[in-house]
């Protein structure tokens, strides 16, 4: 049985099927990408894996069990973390703090508790400075742990959103557009960054790229969308040669 095993999804906006019979069986430890020209369906892919969308067909399981109709928090809960294409941070908030609060929602204690700042209380919050220390040290944010979100360098704050999907203690991470506005230096920071995320948190990893150097990197098996259909799957050097999926990238360039 698959880790997740997405089946015959597919979502209807009004009279505009946006994504039609999308299939995809992620197996433990996999990086699966899934690409395709602006407007195909991609990030509305995404929303219905993490339960920002609820699909008109299809079902979308976790371990075997059904997770269409749960709350995003609620797939949260159960192993499924993302990163968004436009950075989500709480930029008032240290770097640290930023951590902890994604941390926070795992901690085992009553709001009692933590309004008399018991013995309990004190202990679970020393773990979880520890535990976000920990983090940002995998992360390369250690360093700036007292740093305003918003202070730091675009790179970086990319980075902080991956460590804060992390703290969450996913199964499955999704990334959408990880270097998306970065440059040369910071492409190869993240594609090693990832790399190591999925050897030290022991991850399954699915992305949405359209820098193809980063996909054909690092990724085991790539999925292709166009038109909110599947066009393609394969590994990475059967993609690159593939005509359908030329023809959908350069026949259609400036597609919005």
């Amino acid at each position: 049985m698959a880790l997740l095993d997405v089946a015959n999804v597919s979502i209807q906006f009004g009279g505009l099927k946006a994504v039609s019979d999308f299939n995809l069986a992620l197996e433990q430890g996999e990086l699966v990408a899934i690409i395709g020209p602006n407007g195909a369906g991609k990030t509305t892919a995404f929303n219905m894996i993490t339960g920002l969308y609820k699909p008109t067909t299809g079902d979308i399981r976790l371990n075997g069990e059904s997770l269409v109709g749960l709350r995003p928090n609620e797939f949260t809960a159960r192993g499924i973390a993302r990163t968004f294409q436009n950075i989500r941070l709480f930029n008032e908030m240290t770097v640290l703090d930023n951590l902890k609060a994604a941390l926070t929602l795992q901690a085992k204690y009553s709001l009692r508790e933590a309004l008399l700042r018991t013995r309990k209380f004190l202990k679970i919050e020393d773990e979880i400075e520890d535990r976000a220390i920990e983090i940002l040290k995998i992360l390369r944010l250690d360093a700036k742990i007292d740093i305003l979100a918003k202070n730091l360098p675009y790179g970086e704050q990319r980075r902080l959103e991956i460590a804060r999907a992390l703290a969450t203690n996913p199964r499955i991470l999704l990334l959408d557009e990880p270097v998306a506005g970065m440059n040369p230096n910071e492409i190869e920071e993240i594609i090693r960054l990832i790399a190591e995320i999925r050897e030290s948190f022991k991850l399954t990893i699915l992305l949405i790229e359209h820098h193809m150097n980063v996909v054909m990197t690092i990724a085991d098996r790539i999925k292709v969308l166009d038109f909110g259909q599947t066009i393609a799957e394969g590994a990475p050097d059967e993609i690159q040669n593939n005509p359908k999926v030329i023809e959908a990238y350069l026949g259609r360039r400036g597609r919005k």
